[in-house]
């Protein structure tokens, strides 16, 4: 807390005291008729238990001096003994009280599940009860003043005192713990419906007055006036509480009371009367909390409820994430395992080849290590965070084809035709150098001269077509032969199952003395950022004819 500033429990405090000071001494606005010493609401207790629900009984202190203050400032006529026995009466049983429901409900002092139901409407009804029986049975005992002096005027004279206190807390107590209570423990207080919207506020204020302005229709229109039409209040009262839940419902209780008392002292009553608006005010309170109780625990489970699938999808989503992460994990893995099976595999042929050349043409040796050198820089030390594109792929073929034209010389023709708009289409890494070097090594045995080469890319349909086709022949399968691992076609085979599942379609071809490979792609890789085009059709699963060089 900052230097100056007041906590709020101090600020609650401070509003208490003024508060009381000011209702007490306006109490003879609520006193139904001049002369008739009936008073039916009393909120100074009201406003005590609910300082000493909130704050907690510590604060009893405060009550006393506070009650004591006022009764000597309305009336410094009254015998010592009653300025202290009074405040010292209404202070111990309010604090008694507070104890209590703090320790059976905790600071809701609220009608709710039947726990709760149960104490508030004990605490309402029992607490100013028993200030009665008790304070009026000492003014009997002391007997001095106005006391009664039968039974029937005992028990009169402790309805009266009764019905002031008991209106104050139900009027009272309710609304301090709805708009309080959140304020003081530093809680969001919960909202319905009708309170959010850009006319929120509007609306509010149109129930509100239409509760209001019925109640006093009903006191300054005589023919509704004599036939006590006070149940016209309830159409707006449940509109309120379907509305508002319990911080409409305790504003309207508290409203139809203060504007009720006020409109009976200007227009003029009677003791009768005003019992009957009094039961008309606790029907109002009882309907209000009730009905305002039920709409404010629907809006609390549908808030719980709401919580709890936010959670629920945060946490799937987290799982989900988690999987993902996971299984990117596994799929980089098990990238880096195919990408340095891949580099030895080329690597040894490409040292078999600098070991051939050298008995023939050291320049020719020396060139290809040169090549060699480009190639893996291109390979080895690329981005293994996000899939390089076609463009990329085939300049590291060029690199690769380089190395082999140093062996081959002219006897190895290469054409290479990439259309313009594929260039940037992700694919996974060495997704084509197995086909090539299946292409130059088995296509030199079965090519007469010179072995032609050609690699094609473009779109078909909006498709990826890769075509890559050598001149020779076609080879029969023979896994006995000991220069096929089966690396080059098996990953091939494990990138196209993982990143394009159900979309891809390989086929091997002869036809007119060249061998051709025709790889089909209908959507960008598992993992990139978006489709490459929409499928014109369902991928196929077409019979691949697989040469046995591998």
């Amino acid at each position: 807390m900052r230097p100056g500033l007041l906590t709020k429990p101090q600020l609650l405090c401070v509003a208490y005291v003024v508060v009381h000071t000011l209702l007490h001494l306006t109490a003879g606005w609520f006193e139904v008729q001049p002369g008739i010493a009936v008073s039916i609401w009393y909120p100074p207790c009201g406003l005590a238990l609910s300082l000493l629900v909130l704050a907690g009984p510590r604060y009893w202190w405060l009550v006393f001096l506070t009650n004591f203050a006022t009764a000597w400032i309305a009336n410094t006529s009254r015998p010592l003994w009653t300025g202290i026995f009074f405040p010292g009466l209404l202070t111990a049983n309010y604090a008694l009280a507070a104890w209590i429901v703090r320790r059976l409900v905790g600071t809701r002092l609220l009608p709710g599940n039947t726990r709760e139901t149960l104490v508030f409407t004990g605490t309402i009804m029992g607490a100013p009860l028993f200030s009665a029986v008790l304070g009026t049975a000492v003014i009997t005992f002391v007997g001095r003043g106005k006391v009664p002096t039968n039974f029937l005027e005992f028990l009169e004279s402790v309805r009266d005192w009764w019905i002031g206190d008991a209106s104050g807390l139900l009027t009272v107590v309710p609304a301090a713990i709805v708009f309080l209570a959140p304020w003081l423990e530093g809680t969001r207080a919960l909202r319905t419906r009708a309170d959010n919207g850009a006319f929120a506020y509007g609306w509010a204020l149109l129930r509100g007055a239409v509760l209001i302005g019925t109640l006093v229709l009903i006191l300054i229109v005589p023919v509704l006036r004599e036939h006590r039409a006070f149940y016209l209040c309830f159409l707006p009262l449940i509109w309120i509480c379907v509305a508002h839940g319990l911080r409409g419902a305790t504003l309207a209780s508290l409203s139809v009371m203060v504007i009720g008392l006020i409109g009976m002292h200007l227009a003029g009553t009677t003791a009768a009367y005003s019992y009957i608006f009094l039961l008309f005010v606790v029907a109002v309170a009882g309907v209000g909390l009730g009905l305002g109780t039920m709409v404010t625990r629907r809006d609390e489970a549908e808030a719980r409820l709401a919580a709890s699938n936010t959670e629920l999808t945060r946490l799937r989503q987290l799982e989900f994430d988690e999987k993902v992460a996971a299984q990117l994990s596994e799929e980089k893995a098990r990238l880096e395992v195919l990408r340095y099976q891949l580099n030895p595999h080329f690597l040894y042929n490409s040292l078999n080849s600098i070991y051939g050349l050298l008995f023939e043409s050291a320049q020719a040796a020396g060139e290809m290590v040169l090549r060699l050198s480009d190639f893996c820089r291109a390979t080895l030390t690329g981005p293994t965070d996000e899939l390089p594109t076609l463009g990329a792929e085939i300049d590291a073929l060029r690199s690769y084809l380089d190395v082999e034209k140093v062996r081959w010389g002219d006897k190895l023709q290469v054409e290479i035709a990439v259309a313009p708009e594929v260039g940037n289409v992700r694919l996974p890494p060495f997704l084509l150098l197995p086909l090539v070097e299946n292409a130059i090594k088995y296509g030199s045995r079965t090519s007469p001269e010179v072995l032609g080469l050609r690699i094609d890319a473009r779109l078909v349909a909006d498709a990826l077509v890769i075509e890559i086709a050598n001149t020779g022949r076609w080879l029969i399968p023979d896994k006995t032969r000991p220069e096929s691992t089966g690396i080059g076609l098996e990953n091939l085979h494990q990138r196209l199952r993982r990143y394009y599942p159900d979309a891809h379609v390989f086929t091997m071809l002869e036809r007119g003395g060249w061998v051709t490979a025709r790889l089909e792609l209908t959507r960008e890789p598992r993992g990139s950022a978006a489709p490459m085009a929409p499928p014109t059709r369902e991928a196929q699963a077409v019979p691949v004819q697989e040469n046995s060089r591998t």
